[in-house]
């Protein structure tokens, strides 16, 4: 080697120098953090430094920069490059670049490598060397090593690896010295018209600064050893001839910038800024039913753009008061790329309103006490924990503030009511007899002809029972656009109202009276199927459609993901309902 190196100990010196930011702002929960694995991109330019035969290198590793800081500057390099980090300490970056190198020497014993000797001890300087270059490096997070924290704000990486250099060497000049003025002389070796080729070994240090969770400024010195002595087209002499394995040399000083392509799952922001959250009860405060029971819906807005895609949120609601507390159930929110499941999941871009019913039956310490929750944050990994405890116990978690929800319960008062007196009224109401069905978007009565062979049997039955007064009432499937479905729902009733009439006219029926209209989607009923059906999310399916600002749309995109909605939900909306009249008695309170 030309030098003695000192950059092991520079190296060390700088790990001990920075090793206590490695313990900075840690928390120190029982559980280490989940390990972020991400491909990134990086661009970084800076100094090229000569370490050559026409390099001044009398002194330490710095003093080929600091002799000729003028000239030092001019000699830049660029590069861009990929990489990907594997977890807590190992990842790999390819990269490639370009570069200037020149150089002066004074006073050096020099031989040409191509040609007659450069002479004994002259002066001689090198204009310059441009090269491409390329190399596969091994990286190692020291840090992490000790303590991993993927938002250390400042981390040391050394790494090694291999690459080449493809080079085209500069001219050698004569260097005229006049006391302190140097001016170029007569050309001894002219730059070289082809390029050459030759392997390189990179060793060096970066510290990076974590300037956002997917930025990273750094800055990284590397020091690269080559396979051949001719960047300069000269060697050191002994005098009478070369010295054998004398290698060039170079180094880089560089700022760049590197961009992370994961998608952090950041829950300690989701911690601090919790307060976005907001949260209702209904009512507030909480009351005693008649039935002994406190009953009321926790209601859970979360903003758009705050639920990470990957987190997990436990909410536990608590009912505490002087002396204890009662626990209720959690509510588990998913973000939208949790494959588990929860009581709901959380779309990044739009958030969302959530209802969370509850109802327990009153004992006498709720009268002084307050609603409150407790929001826990941990990253999905695979498991769904059931309360906090098995959270606090298996994996790395965060907590947001403690939020007041409601105030404690106001109990029933005992009075003692007066005895009722009723009467006995006459009413009358509308049975259910019998359902034509309809195909999707169709108001063709003979489009579902078995299931309608059977609604004409029961209407013959109908009239041979002496009925006089029919109701229709049609509807239609809520998936498709309003206006739509309340033309599609008229022409259903009149389809149901010919069928029926061609029947009475068979029947040689006379003083039937028929009604009929329809009523547009039927919302209510598609909300009661789907909350009596063994669908795994439907709270969810209700809460995403009653929270929606255009319902169709929202119907459409759920029959995509659960098509149980579209194969036996949905065909039970899209028919004609018969109606006959029964007069009844009922007790009514007096007034």
């Amino acid at each position: 080697m030309k030098k003695k190196l000192t950059f092991s100990k520079i190296v060390m010196l700088a790990i001990m120098a920075v090793l206590p930011f490695s313990m900075y702002a840690q928390e120190g929960k029982k559980q280490s953090k989940p390990v972020e694995k991400y491909w990134y991109i990086q661009a970084d330019g800076g100094l090229s430094i000569n370490h050559g035969d026409l390099a001044n290198y009398n002194g330490g590793i710095w003093d080929d920069f600091n002799h000729f800081k003028s000239q030092a500057f001019q000699n830049w390099n660029a590069h861009f490059g990929v990489g990907y980090q594997f977890g807590k300490v190992i990842g790999l970056n390819l990269k490639g670049g370009y570069g200037l190198l020149s150089g002066h020497k004074h006073g050096q014993a020099l031989v040409f490598l191509e040609g007659t000797p450069a002479g004994v001890h002259q002066d001689l300087a090198l204009t310059k060397t441009n090269y491409i270059e390329g190399n596969l490096n091994l990286t190692f997070n020291l840090f992490n090593l000790f303590n991993y924290n993927p938002r250390r704000v400042i981390n040391f990486v050394p790494h090694i690896g291999i690459g080449g250099i493809y080079y085209k060497a500069g001219a050698v000049n004569q260097m005229n010295v006049d006391g302190e003025t140097e001016t170029e002389g007569a050309e001894l070796a002219p730059a070289k018209d082809k390029r050459d080729l030759t392997f390189t070994v990179p060793v060096g240090g970066e510290f990076t600064f974590n300037i956002a969770p997917k930025f990273d400024l750094f800055i990284d010195y590397t020091y690269l050893f080559t396979g051949k002595d001719n960047l300069d087209q000269v060697a050191k002499s002994s005098e009478v001839g070369r010295i054998a394995n004398d290698k060039d040399m170079y180094s880089q000083l560089n700022l760049g910038l590197r961009v992370k392509f994961n998608n952090p799952c950041d829950i300690e922001k989701m911690a601090r800024e919790s307060k976005k959250i907001t949260y209702r009860v209904n009512p507030d405060p909480l009351v005693e039913g008649e039935d002994g029971k406190v009953c009321f819906d926790v209601i859970v807005t979360i903003p758009g753009e705050y639920f990470e895609k990957q987190a997990v949120m436990n909410l536990t609601p608590y009912l505490t008061y002087n002396g204890g507390q009662i626990d209720l159930d959690p509510i588990t929110f998913v973000g939208e790329k949790v494959k588990g499941e929860g009581d709901f999941r959380v779309n990044y871009k739009e958030g969302g309103e959530f209802t969370k019913h509850y109802c327990k039956d009153y004992v006498p310490e709720m009268e002084n006490s307050e609603l409150k929750a407790d929001p826990m944050f941990y990253v999905y990994n695979g498991n769904i924990y059931p309360n906090q405890d098995e959270i606090v116990k298996n994996t790395y978690f965060t907590r947001g503030a403690t939020e007041k929800l409601a105030d404690g319960v106001i109990a029933k008062p005992i009075v003692k009511e007066p005895e009722p007196e009723y009467i006995t009224v006459t009413k009358e109401r509308a049975v259910k007899k019998l359902t034509y069905f309809f195909n999707k978007d169709s108001y063709d009565i003979n489009g579902r002809r078995k299931l309608n062979k059977e609604a004409d049997a029961a209407f013959k039955d109908l009239l041979n029972a002496g009925e006089t007064r029919i109701e229709i009432r049609a509807w239609a499937s809520p998936e498709g656009e309003e206006g739509h479905n309340n033309e599609l729902s008229n022409n259903r009733a009149n389809s149901a109202d010919k069928q029926m009439k061609n029947i009475i006219k068979k029947a040689k029926k006379e003083g039937i009276n028929i009604e009929g209209n329809g009523y547009g989607p039927d919302w209510n009923t598609f909300v009661e199927l789907v909350r009596n059906s063994n669908l795994k999310d439907k709270d969810a399916i209700i809460n995403n459609v009653n929270n929606s600002s255009n319902k169709q749309q929202t119907i459409r995109e759920m029959c995509d993901i659960y098509p149980e909605l579209d194969k036996d939900i949905l065909p039970q909306l899209r028919r004609a309902e018969i109606y006959t009249f029964e007069t009844y008695e009922e007790q009514v309170l007096k007034k």
